[in-house]
């Protein structure tokens, strides 16, 4: 009778352990090195408006976009620059797409710290096919503020010694002179030398600035703040006010846009991953049952 017992538990275990066999087995064929695969091209979109502040993506611009790729809640790859990362994924459903033109840190420090335009973009969920290449499509905008400093020539005829707009934060120092602050020249405002900013969840941030402007060993300081808006370009414009010693500060903002329609497709990024299949060759999978070439599905 206990022999009975013993040989009907043994039964059990065996199936259990069978059945925990399989489905570690079927597990691997999803999930390891033979799962099935598709990759991801990224087509990168903006409004279009016509506006001097519209900017335009390159393709050279877009491989160095910081990418994460997620699947739900996780994490499946990135941040990583789009020219180097490895476009190709297990098939599956709800992923998405995160890109950045840069960090926030960045956005601040690059270029002796007047930083850089950022551009951010979220792709909807979509799907990856077996053998397919799947287009994802990120809606990018503008994600700092940007602020320059235009002097009319009134100014600079009056005030001939010096003009300087100084800014200065914990870890940021910025100043504007004739040399580098934006012109009028035949009506035509250029913008000169460009600040970016960033401006956090709430979309706004304040920043003071100082004037001083000399002529004749006469001085005039002024000081101010400016509320910067995302996706937006604050211009200081100086101008002398005739027949006073005085000088007039006008705030004119302008909306920045991008207009991009740039598909960058896998064959764009990485010719050969280096990927390898169930079988150790190299960028090749099973294809209903068939070893074949991934490249040719760029």
């Amino acid at each position: 009778m206990k022999m009975n017992k013993l040989i009907k538990c043994f039964m059990i275990l065996s199936v259990a352990t069978g059945m925990c066999s399989c489905l570690g087995q079927d597990d691997f064929m999803q999930n390891g090195e033979n799962a099935d695969f598709g990759k991801i091209e990224l087509s990168f979109t903006g409004k279009t408006e016509t506006r001097s502040s519209t900017t335009t993506i390159s393709p050279e611009e877009a491989k160095n976009f910081l990418i994460t790729v997620s699947q739900g809640d996780q994490v499946v790859r990135g941040p990583q620059t789009l020219g180097t990362m490895n476009m190709r994924f297990p098939v599956g459903q709800g992923y998405k797409v995160y890109a950045e033109s840069c960090t926030e840190a960045d956005a601040e420090r690059n270029n002796n710290q007047w930083g850089q335009k950022r551009f951010v973009g979220t792709s909807d969920e979509f799907g990856i096919s077996k053998g397919q290449t799947t287009t994802a499509r990120v809606g990018m905008t503008v994600d700092n503020a940007a602020m320059c400093v235009v002097i009319n020539p009134s100014l600079e005829n009056y005030f001939k010694e010096s003009c300087t707009i100084t800014l200065s934060e914990v870890d940021r120092n910025l100043c504007w002179t004739y040399d580098n602050a934006g012109k009028v020249e035949d009506g035509v405002a250029n913008d000169g030398q460009i600040a970016y900013f960033n401006v956090g969840e709430e979309g706004t941030r304040q920043i003071t600035y100082t004037i001083v402007a000399v002529a004749d060993s006469k001085t005039i300081t002024k000081e101010g703040t400016i509320t910067l808006t995302r996706a937006k370009m604050s211009r200081l414009n100086l101008a002398y006010e005739s027949g006073f010693f005085d000088l007039t500060v006008d705030l004119s903002e302008e909306e920045l846009y991008i207009d991009s329609d740039l598909t960058v497709g896998s064959q764009d990024i990485i010719q050969d991953d280096g990927a390898t299949d169930g079988i150790g060759n190299n960028d090749d999978f099973y294809l209903d049952g068939s070893e074949v070439d991934y490249d040719q599905y760029n």
